[in-house]
C-alpha cells in the first residue's frame, strides 16, 4: 500500500472516531460548548502567575512594637513579656478598654505582611505612587531587634490595593488595602465601644431607680420598682413590673417602655470622638450643661449616661442634613470608658420621651377574677358584689360565676362588657396637678386579697374631666367617658345593653 492510500485510510479513521465520540456526546446530552469553555478558562487560569511577594514573615509574637503615623495622628502599639505575663495595648489609650481584635490584627498584619505583587523595581519617581503625602506609615520593631518602616500611598487601579514601598527602598509594591488599613486609623478607632454589657437572663441585677432629667422639660421621670406600690398581684396581672414614680405614679406599657428602662445595657457607641476628655472638650461637645442625663443607681451598680450635642450628617455636597443621626455622650460606672462617645440616635430614647409614651393604656390591672366588689358614688351610686369560681380549684382558671348590683343578680356577660370599659379609662393625657374640689363621679375596685383601685373624676372644663387615679396620678379625658361609664353601669343594672362609644 503507497503512502497516499495509507493517509486517506488514517483520515478516514479520525474522522469515524470522531463522529462516534459526537454521537454519544449528543446522546448523553453533553454541553460541548461548556466543556469547551472550561478547558480555556483551566488554560488561562493555569497560566496566570502568583506574583505575590512575602515582605515580612514572623509571628505576631515577634513583634515588640509598631508605630503608625497618617493624618489622623500617630499611636502606638506595643506588646509586653516584662511582667512574665504577656499583655498588649496602645500606649495612648492606657486605661480605655479597647477592641482586642482590631489591636491583635495591628501585629498580625504587620508579621506577615505580603504584597500583591512587585510594581516597579528602583522607582525613580515615587512621588506618582502618592508616597510624599502617605496613606500611612508604620515602622515595625521585632524581638530580635531589627527595625523595619513601610509607606502606603495611593489605591491602585484595582479598587481593593494600595501602593506600598519599604523605606530605604524604591520598589514599589500592589498590597491589599486590609492588610495596611488600620495603620491609617484615629487611635480612638481602637477603643471598645459597647459601653456597657448586656448581662444574660440568670445575671441581671436587681432593677433599681432610674432617673432621666432633660434641660428642655422642668421635672425628672423616676422609673423603679417598689414593693410598697408594685405588689406581688399588680407585678404578675401588670405588662411591667416597674412603675414611673415621678413626676406622677404610673402603671408602664412594657411594650414601649423596656427600652427607657433597659436601654442602657448592651449601649454601643458607634466610635470614640476624644478619649480623655477635658474641661474644654466636654464643653465643645455640649456635655457641661448636657440636654439629657440618664442615671440608673441599684444594688451594686451607679451607671450614669450625659447626652450633648447633636450630631447631623452630610452629604456628599457637603450639606448637613436636617435629621439627628447621633448624639454626643459620655458614660461612668464602668472602667475604660473615659471617652466622648459618638451614639446613634435610635438608641437614645430618654432625648425625646415623654411620661406618655410609656406609661399604660390601662389604668387598672385588675383582672376581673381578682374583684370582690365594685362600688360607685357621686352622680350614681351602686355597687357589684362578684363570685368567681374555677371548675377544678385551679386559680388560673377561674372565670367570673355570678354579678349583682345593689343584692339583685345582673348578667354575668353584661357585667364583664361594663368591666371592660372601665378599663379603657383613657390614660394619654397626663397632667401633673392634682385638681380641687371635690369629684363628682368615683368608682373603687376592691379585690379579694385586700387591694382596691380608685378612680376620682373631677370637672374640669365643659367637655373635660380630670381621672385621678389613687390620688396621685391625674389624666385629662373627655367627660363623655365618665357620662359612658354611668349610663352602662345602670345598663347592667337594669338589663339593657353596654356601649363602648363616648
Amino acid at each position: 500500500m503507497n503512502s497516499k492510500a495509507k493517509g486517506i485510510i488514517v483520515c478516514a479513521v479520525v474522522v469515524v472516531c470522531l463522529g462516534g465520540t459526537l454521537g454519544i456526546l449528543e446522546l448523553t446530552g453533553a454541553d460541548t460548548g461548556d466543556s469547551s469553555s472550561a478547558v480555556t478558562t483551566s488554560a488561562s487560569t493555569s497560566s496566570e502567575k502568583d506574583e505575590s511577594v512575602k515582605l515580612v514573615d514572623k509571628q505576631a509574637a515577634d513583634v515588640a512594637e509598631l508605630t503608625a503615623v497618617n493624618e489622623n495622628g500617630s499611636f502606638t502599639y506595643y506588646r509586653d513579656t516584662e511582667t512574665g505575663k504577656e499583655t498588649t495595648g496602645i500606649r495612648e489609650l492606657e486605661g480605655i478598654e479597647l477592641n482586642s481584635s482590631m489591636v491583635s490584627d495591628l501585629a498580625e498584619d504587620a508579621s506577615q505582611l505580603k504584597a500583591y505583587k512587585l510594581v516597579e523595581s528602583d522607582s525613580q519617581d515615587l512621588a506618582k505612587y502618592g508616597f510624599e503625602t502617605p496613606y500611612a506609615t508604620f515602622t515595625v520593631k521585632f524581638t530580635d531587634g531589627t527595625e523595619r518602616t513601610f509607606v502606603v500611598g495611593d489605591s491602585a487601579p484595582q479598587n481593593r490595593y494600595r501602593y506600598l514601598h519599604e523605606d530605604g527602598s524604591n520598589d514599589v509594591y500592589m498590597i491589599l488595602e486590609s492588610t495596611v488599613k488600620y495603620y491609617a486609623e484615629r487611635k480612638e478607632a481602637f477603643a471598645a465601644t459597647t459601653l456597657l454589657t448586656k448581662p444574660s437572663d440568670e445575671d441581671m441585677p436587681a432593677f433599681g431607680t432610674l432617673t432621666i432629667e432633660r434641660s428642655d422639660i422642668d421635672y425628672k421621670m423616676v422609673f423603679r420598682q417598689d414593693s410598697e406600690e408594685v405588689n406581688e398581684k399588680m407585678s404578675e396581672n401588670m405588662a411591667s413590673q416597674q412603675v414611673m414614680t415621678e413626676p406622677i405614679f404610673s402603671y408602664l406599657n412594657v411594650d414601649t417602655a423596656t427600652d427607657t428602662l433597659y436601654g442602657l445595657y448592651g449601649l454601643t457607641a458607634q466610635e470614640a470622638e476624644v478619649v480623655f476628655p477635658d474641661k474644654a472638650a466636654m464643653k465643645k461637645y455640649g456635655l457641661d450643661k448636657p440636654r439629657a442625663a440618664v442615671t440608673y443607681t441599684g444594688d451594686g451598680y451607679d451607671y450614669k449616661l450625659t447626652i450633648g450635642n447633636e450630631y447631623h450628617e452630610v452629604n456628599d455636597e457637603g450639606e448637613e442634613q436636617s435629621a439627628v443621626s447621633a448624639y454626643y455622650c459620655y458614660f461612668t460606672g464602668v472602667d475604660g470608658k473615659d471617652a466622648i462617645w459618638k451614639i446613634d440616635a435610635s438608641a437614645l430614647p430618654w432625648v425625646t420621651l415623654e411620661p406618655g409614651d410609656i406609661v399604660s393604656s390601662m389604668m387598672t390591672w385588675n383582672m376581673v377574677v381578682d374583684v370582690d366588689n365594685i362600688k360607685m358614688e357621686g352622680e350614681l351610686d351602686t355597687q357589684f358584689d362578684l363570685t368567681s369560681e374555677s371548675a377544678d380549684g385551679d386559680d388560673s382558671s377561674a372565670d367570673l360565676t355570678k354579678a349583682e348590683c345593689d343584692g339583685k343578680e345582673v348578667s354575668v356577660d353584661t357585667f364583664k362588657s361594663f368591666y371592660m370599659y372601665v378599663l379603657t379609662c383613657p390614660t394619654s393625657e397626663i397632667i401633673f396637678d392634682l385638681p380641687d374640689g371635690e369629684p363628682y363621679q368615683s368608682i373603687e375596685i376592691n379585690c379579694a386579697d385586700g387591694t382596691s383601685d380608685r378612680i376620682d373624676f373631677y370637672k374640669d372644663t365643659g367637655r373635660r374631666s380630670i381621672a385621678v387615679l389613687n390620688g396621685k396620678t391625674p389624666y385629662r379625658i373627655a367627660s363623655s367617658w365618665v357620662t359612658r361609664l354611668i349610663s352602662n353601669a345602670k345598663a347592667v343594672k337594669d338589663g339593657g345593653e353596654v356601649s363602648n362609644t363616648y
